[in-house]
């Protein structure tokens, strides 16, 4: 792998970059001037630079561990770049830096800020979190109550930031110095929370029953009661994906057909190669960069696990149409709120983008389309967000 930083240690290497990369885009790509402003370039790389996540291994990236502290995030947003060659390089910095992908971008950010103060799509999520906390509660193990109580009892509540990796993130709702602020507690609560503050606790709540080496990391008392993706009873069969056809339209494909299975190791196609770098050669890859829809580090596995937990309160084949329609709404205003917690600024309550590379929208929503076809009816832009935030304003 060229990790790309061994090409940009002074200022005088990324201008030779940046040039051979306009260079490679009027020979190679042959794209026309507009779509390849120098400028453009030269600001897309000095945002990579700017991005320093700690090295815990040689393998494993963290990025600042300020937020972790309760701190304000400052830091620069994370980036985590390695390429296989250098013309992904190229590709990935020019694609980066097209100005109708600037203003995507910019538009990403616009509407997951709306989305932070949407009426309809808190009420739901507020309504949506007591009622998983009451599923997994009566299905939880003996063992995993004992651990709830021993550890929430008074003196271990007292520890900063003990429980879920968005709690570290400092996302989770203020509350006093007596009262619970674990993730299972807030899950119950009555209290009505914030966009922000539903989607870190459903996430956390998500961390401590999902499957070793899924979310959890480590074994715990608590029973494993949300699948893998595509794994569980109410899951859908099998991963598809966007293409594009022989007429350029937008075609839902089985990843099956391409040779890929569902699997409990997830084998399906996120279009990248590491958690900041997408794969040039994946086709999920290909369509986007078509588009010129904001694309960064893959289909996201986090909001398929988090539809996952939502689908234990899937209704059943005799359901109504009431009952199909809630849970429509729940996955909807799921994926809404983690693209908006992902993308929007840090002080309107976003995650702090320092810590990690995040989902774009396109990433968010092209998994939501598995778990409830129809939310995502006109892929590659932002109209059925827009319409939605003119319906539910």
């Amino acid at each position: 792998m060229l990790y790309y930083k061994k090409l940009i240690e002074s200022a005088e290497a990324r201008e030779k970059l940046v040039k051979k990369a306009l260079q490679y885009g009027t020979d190679v790509l042959e794209l026309p001037p507009e779509e390849l402003i120098i400028e453009n370039l030269r600001q897309t790389i000095d945002d990579w630079v700017a991005s320093k996540p700690f090295q815990v291994t040689r393998t494993i990236s963290l990025g600042s561990i300020k937020p972790s502290l309760g701190l304000e995030d400052n830091q620069p947003k994370a980036y985590w770049k390695k390429f296989p060659d250098k013309y992904s390089l190229y590709k990935q910095l020019i694609y980066d830096s097209h100005p109708v992908l600037k203003r995507n971008q910019q538009e990403e950010v616009r509407l997951a800020t709306e989305v932070l103060h949407n009426y309809t799509i808190t009420a739901i999520l507020n309504q949506l979190r007591r009622d998983i906390a009451v599923k997994l509660w009566s299905n939880e193990s003996f063992a995993g109550k004992l651990s709830y109580y021993v550890t929430t009892n008074p003196l271990a509540s007292l520890l900063p930031n003990m429980s879920g990796s968005y709690n570290l993130a400092n996302s989770y709702p203020k509350r006093r110095i007596y009262e619970k602020r674990d993730r299972i507690s807030l899950a119950f609560s009555e209290d009505n929370f914030s966009v922000s503050e539903n989607i870190a606790i459903l996430h956390d709540v998500k961390e401590l029953f999902s499957p070793i080496n899924n979310s959890r990391a480590l074994p715990t008392a608590h029973p494993e009661l949300i699948p893998h993706p595509y794994q569980g009873k109410n899951s859908p069969p099998k991963p598809t994906r966007w293409e594009t056809d022989i007429e350029a339209l937008h075609v839902r494909v089985d990843v099956a057909r391409l040779g890929m299975k569902s699997s409990t190791e997830i084998k399906w196609d996120q279009g990248r190669l590491g958690a900041g770098t997408r794969n040039e050669e994946s086709p999920d890859t290909l369509t986007a960069r078509r588009t010129k829809m904001p694309i960064e580090t893959g289909r996201s596995h986090t909001a398929a696990r988090l539809f996952e937990m939502v689908s234990l309160l899937k209704p059943g084949e005799n359901a109504s149409i009431e009952e199909e329609e809630l849970f429509e709404n729940r996955i909807r205003a799921v994926a809404y709120a983690i693209f908006a917690y992902w993308n929007a600024p840090t002080q309107y309550g976003g995650y702090p983008k320092s810590l990690t590379p995040i989902h774009t929208y396109h990433e968010v929503m092209d998994p939501a389309e598995d778990y409830a076809p129809g939310i995502y009816a006109h892929p590659f832009s932002y109209r059925d967000l827009i319409d939605y935030l003119q319906k539910n304003n």
